[in-house]
């Protein structure tokens, strides 16, 4: 489990203690942020039917402070069989003890009390949401609780949202439902309020480095940079791909190559905002590693400017329209950018 996660490990552990975990949970932040992590652990704690207690070593003491000591469960919580004389105890942690029937059952992805909703074809359709609601709708099998986790939460369809609505307005007894997302922007409002919300926000900077054993002194880098970080050929595409689009905004070169990393690659419009922002921080005399400051001044500030709003507008466009033609958009976006950057020969 990722150190910055420990907090909030603890503070879910008090609260299913305390019997006061909410029925529906929202954990967002960005891609590999954890998640997904948190949301296995926390199902995989409710149905353990032997949960230990850690105190976890490691933890940076800020993530210490203010934590309350806790009170016992009563006993038709999920985790009523850890024993009472561990309720004064310092910060803690819950951890499924991995060798009963249910963490078996869970592990192989056979456990009938839990149900993982999948995207099917990049987007969560009204029947794997109807399939939830009629999931809860029975009694558990095995256990007391029940759990269902939807990962990705943000590319449920607008009737499959409308339909989990229903189901988060009218829960049953000893039901929980997560739901992850890297962009809770997009999700229904009236779903975000029916949820409790956890924003998970890593390390960046020296900090986020030391985590992975990294070496840097980048003061902006943060958890999407990491595959150029941590991948070599991941950090040689995306330092080729700098070079060109510095070379598009100087001279307007290697269009049809940023048109095809635009398209094909995932990170393609991220790397682009990437390189717009360290570009800006050089112009304003900002430090950033590696060598951008070779061409800061390939356009000025507002021009500069110009181009990444237009970059940011293509990617809410990518994030918020579920069938979005990238290949339009990527020609388009550089279309723009390129009557932006005439515009310092005229």
């Amino acid at each position: 489990m990722k150190t910055w996660l420990f907090a909030l490990q603890q503070q879910l552990s008090r609260q299913i203690r305390e019997n006061k975990l909410p029925h529906a949970l929202l954990f967002s932040g960005v891609d590999g942020a954890g998640q997904e992590d948190i949301a296995h652990w926390l199902i995989n704690v409710l149905l353990c039917q032997d949960l230990k207690q850690d105190l976890p070593q490691n933890i940076p003491p800020e993530t210490e402070e203010n934590l309350s000591q806790v009170s016992p469960v009563s006993q038709v919580s999920p985790v009523s069989k850890v024993s009472e004389e561990t309720t004064n105890v310092q910060p803690f942690i819950f951890q499924p003890c991995g060798y009963c029937k249910t963490c078996k059952l869970f592990a192989n992805g056979s456990y009938p009390d839990h149900l993982t909703i999948v995207n099917d074809k990049n987007t969560i359709g009204v029947d794997a949401i109807r399939k939830l609601s009629q999931f809860f709708e029975k009694t558990a099998h095995i256990g007391i609780a029940k759990t269902a986790l939807v990962n990705h939460a943000d590319t449920m369809t607008v009737s499959a949202a409308n339909a989990l609505l229903k189901t988060l307005e009218e829960p049953t007894s000893q039901s929980f439902i997560m739901l992850t997302t890297h962009s809770s922007d997009v999700l229904l409002p009236t779903i975000i309020s029916r949820c409790q919300k956890f924003e998970i926000r890593p390390p960046v900077g020296k900090k986020l480095l030391a985590e992975y054993k990294k070496q840097g002194n980048d003061a902006f880098v943060n958890l999407s940079h990491l595959s150029e970080l941590t991948d070599e050929a991941t950090a040689v595409a995306f330092t080729a791909f700098r070079d060109k689009v510095k070379d598009y905004l100087c001279a307007h070169q290697h269009r049809a190559e940023i048109l095809t990393l635009l398209v094909e690659r995932h990170d393609g419009f991220r790397w682009l905002e990437k390189i717009l922002v360290n570009l800006m921080r050089n112009q304003w005399g900002w430090p950033t590693a590696g060598h951008e400051n070779q061409q800061a001044s390939v356009i000025n500030k507002q021009q500069l400017w110009q181009v990444y709003n237009l970059v940011q507008a293509a990617n809410i466009k990518l994030k918020t329209l579920v069938q979005v033609n990238r290949q339009f958009l990527s020609e388009k976006l550089l279309a723009d950018i390129s009557l932006v950057v005439e515009q310092k020969n005229q």
